[in-house]
């Protein structure tokens, strides 16, 4: 049995379950999602919707599951910013086989833009590639 809920609605049960995001990090099973969902966890603010947390994941009786193609659906309906969608569409390109142009990234912050660098040089398995300031 699949039931869709917001985390507002899951945080006040009396169970102590585990974050929204550690869940997330946890339901994400190949490099792609993995990728995708720290990039997510990372940049905070967007994951903290109630609105983006029910277009992208629900609790099912086995825990979390998302949907990157229900994420895309919802894109434009979820009151996000140029800057923020541009951040989003970029991170479902990452996480599934969602197409956008790069230039998405010209509508990045820094922050922004560092959390997409990492989340690409995860989705490679490269280890020894830092993105950060340089001095």
């Amino acid at each position: 049995m699949t039931t869709r809920t917001t985390a507002a609605e899951d945080e006040g049960g009396d169970t102590e379950a585990p974050p929204f995001e550690e869940q997330l990090l946890k339901a994400a099973v190949t490099r792609r999602e993995q990728a995708a969902v720290r990039a997510l966890v990372d940049e905070e603010q967007i994951l903290a919707r109630p609105a983006f947390r029910k277009a992208l994941a629900w609790h099912t009786d086995d825990g979390i599951e998302f949907s990157w193609q229900n994420l895309a659906c919802y894109l434009y309906g979820l009151q996000l910013d140029d800057a923020q969608r541009g951040f989003v569409d970029l991170v479902l390109s990452i996480a599934s086989p969602h197409q956008t142009n790069l230039t998405r990234v010209l509508d990045l912050d820094e922050r922004r833009l560092a959390i997409v660098l990492r989340a690409m040089i995860r989705l490679s398995g490269v280890d020894t590639l830092a993105v950060g300031t340089r001095i």
